[in-house]
């Protein structure tokens, strides 16, 4: 059963509802009494119910009448807090975003620009999808997330990326290693005779070392390969080898006992950048983060 009924329908409806009236409705609508009648007829043929008995000197709602009068009522106050949210949105001072980030984003250089974000816009509420890259491009081609802040991507006819900066990836060992000692950056070859701990191969730090060292020709073989990065850290701090991680990471771990030189020879660098739709147009909020982003990461390099 198709039911074709407006929301002025719904509204002339619930007034005569309330006041109990045709005659007060219709002054309260500011509309005559037989256009209200015929309004409220014209809504009982839609539905095939009786929604008022009348008689000359009342206008009673029958079962019927008061059920539709709180699905009315309901319908009305949802579409009104509906229609206030879209012209919050309009106005750029209320609404939500939601970005993708990578983990190490997420704790180095986002709660900054955050903070400056929160101080233009506090109406906005920012959902934070700290996941790894492959995911945050998903959610950008899905239209999932405004926008993603993640590693570089091949060319795509649907994605655009614009950099950031680079992201140098250091050796990270306890400060009581022997390649602890010294000062400036660590050849990788002096990580050679040392057990490495490695993140695995589907993370886009541990692609794009094994990459660039293979063009070195040159490679380490993993004492232990873990997903994470806590764990990675954890088993460093222990004693159990040395590892190889980008500096936004750092944000991720207490480096109490940890010392991070840079790696040399090659040196490799993972791109940082913004990931979006190709003529998606951001909003004024989420503009304004991206900007905070860029400039919190200039800051921290």
């Amino acid at each position: 059963m198709s039911i074709n009924l407006t929301l002025r329908q719904l509204e002339l409806f619930t007034a005569t509802m309330r006041e109990g009236s045709f005659t007060l409705a219709a002054e309260k609508l500011r509309i005559s009494q037989p256009a209200l009648s015929a309004a409220i007829r014209k809504i009982e043929a839609e539905l095939g119910l009786t929604l008022f008995d009348r008689t000359t000197r009342s206008v009673q709602p029958t079962p019927d009448g008061r059920h539709l009068f709180a699905v009315a009522e309901d319908l009305l106050r949802d579409f009104k807090v509906a229609m206030q949210g879209v012209a919050e949105r309009a106005d750029g001072l209320h609404g939500r975003l939601t970005i993708a980030v990578l983990p190490s984003v997420a704790a180095s250089i986002l709660p900054r620009a955050l903070m400056q974000l929160q101080r233009k816009y506090p109406g906005i509420d920012v959902a934070i999808r700290d996941v790894m890259h492959e995911r945050a491009v998903t959610m950008v081609a899905d239209g999932l997330a405004d926008f993603a802040v993640t590693t570089r991507i091949a060319e795509t006819a649907a994605l655009a990326y614009d950099e950031i900066g680079a992201d140098r990836i250091h050796l990270v060992c306890r400060d009581d290693h022997i390649l602890a000692k010294g000062k400036g950056p660590v050849a990788w070859s002096k990580l050679e005779g040392h057990p490495y701990v490695a993140m695995a191969g589907s993370t886009s730090v541990r692609r794009l070392a094994d990459a660039v060292l293979l063009q070195a020709d040159f490679a380490l073989q993993p004492r232990f390969e873990v997903e994470q990065i806590a764990s990675c850290i954890a088993l460093v701090s222990a004693g159990l080898g040395v590892t190889a991680l980008p500096a936004l990471t750092f944000s991720m771990f207490a480096s109490d006992r940890l010392t991070m030189r840079p790696l040399t020879g090659p040196t490799i660098s993972r791109q940082i950048g913004f990931l979006q739709l190709k003529g998606r147009q951001l909003s004024t909020p989420a503009v304004a983060l991206a900007d905070e982003i860029r400039g919190a990461y200039a800051r921290k390099s």
